[in-house]
């Protein structure tokens, strides 16, 4: 796991070319219980991992080099044993290293790099978090008749990972250590998320060649979303066709002329339990002046279903399902892959927006009816 963890960071830290060196920084400190007598700072360069410097270490574990670069960059400082210290150089400082070489992503101090410290802490959290998600996906392997239980029950996991992460933005905006959430991001559900990351990063360290490199890779994938997303804002968005609680067949087009939030959800589903009473709201505020709610259940059972409308308060008409869970035909035709997943359409049937929730559907209906 902390080699998994280690080579996803380096991984992304791939270089444009040489250039002429600029520069020299001293790395120093101490890596007990580790039989290495050679530390290696790695450098990718062009795809492939550079030795920048070899550094000896005696027999305590002490170390200590003066290292010309020719980039402030991201760097991998190696044990023989293939464990990994993220190094941020961004300038011609002294950095400390102090660790135990049993476990250094767990046991590590960098002291001279701040956002060093801070990427070697997220990628803490983000090793136990892996973990967990590891040991779900193992046991949802041999156990596929449970998915809606699992997912239920791996939520508050996610949720506190998410968190953390959240608060780790926070803590590091526009700080060369935000590298470290771009693993973590799934591009097809966070895509704004993914930009928002980039754009701190060059705000924050665009003399890197890593982040010149992530930057162009972003705005190759940015293209190829916008030409392949069936729901880009302005397209027609797909007919529903399903039955209400009463059997009724509900068709969204039943609601052209109005501002429509379609909104895929779940009783089992934590985190669309916990933004119905956002929905509501927002139903309530501008409900008369043209806003509807059009909710897809991807539920099986028909009694939850009722009950969780009934619990969360949801006050609309058009709640509709055909109980097949993540086979609904309507799930299929919209490419829902995970839940809550939104899609905002104006009073022609286009897309507004997609996947806002929160103060991002709060904005949106108010730059529309405000």
């Amino acid at each position: 796991m902390i080699r998994t963890i280690t080579l996803l960071i380096f991984t992304l830290l791939t270089s444009l070319g040489f250039s002429q060196e600029k520069f020299s920084f001293v790395l120093k400190g101490q890596i007990f219980n580790t039989d290495s007598d050679t530390l290696r700072l790695y450098q990718n360069l062009n795809g492939e991992n550079i030795v920048v410097a070899s550094i000896d270490i005696d027999e305590k574990g002490f170390f200590e080099k003066k290292i010309p670069l020719q980039h402030k960059d991201y760097y991998i400082l190696s044990l023989e044993n293939n464990q990994g210290i993220n190094i941020i150089v961004e300038g011609a400082d002294t950095i400390k290293v102090y660790g135990d070489g049993s476990d250094v992503v767990n046991f590590i101090n960098v002291v001279g790099s701040q956002s060093s410290t801070s990427l070697m802490d997220f990628m803490k959290i983000s090793a136990r978090y892996q973990a967990d998600l590891d040991s779900t996906n193992n046991y949802l392997k041999a156990n596929m008749d449970k998915r809606e239980e699992v997912q239920k029950d791996f939520q508050p996991i996610y949720q506190a990972f998410i968190s953390q992460r959240q608060q780790f933005m926070r803590a590091n905006a526009n700080s060369a250590a935000l590298i470290g959430v771009i693993p973590t991001i799934n591009p097809e559900q966070e895509f704004e998320l993914y930009e928002n990351i980039v754009s701190q990063l060059e705000v924050g360290f665009s003399e890197s060649p890593t982040i010149q490199r992530i930057a162009k890779e972003f705005e190759v994938k940015k293209a190829q979303r916008i030409a392949n997303m069936p729901l880009a804002p302005g397209s027609e968005v797909k007919e529903i066709s399903l039955p209400n609680p009463e059997g009724k067949i509900v068709n969204l087009s039943d609601y052209k002329g109005k501002v429509v939030l379609i909104d895929f959800w779940a009783a089992w589903c934590g985190p669309c339990r916990r933004e119905n009473p956002n929905v509501v709201k927002l139903y309530n505020q501008y409900n008369k002046q043209g806003f509807e709610v059009f909710s897809v259940s991807l539920d099986k059972d028909k009694a939850k279903w009722l009950a969780a409308i009934e619990q969360d308060g949801l006050i609309w008409d058009a709640h509709v399902s055909d109980l097949k869970g993540w086979q609904s035909v309507a799930s299929q035709a919209y490419n829902v892959s995970s839940i809550p997943f939104t899609v905002l359409i104006d009073k022609e049937g286009k897309v507004i927006g997609t996947n806002l929730r929160g103060t991002g559907l709060e904005s949106a209906l108010e730059q529309i009816f405000e």
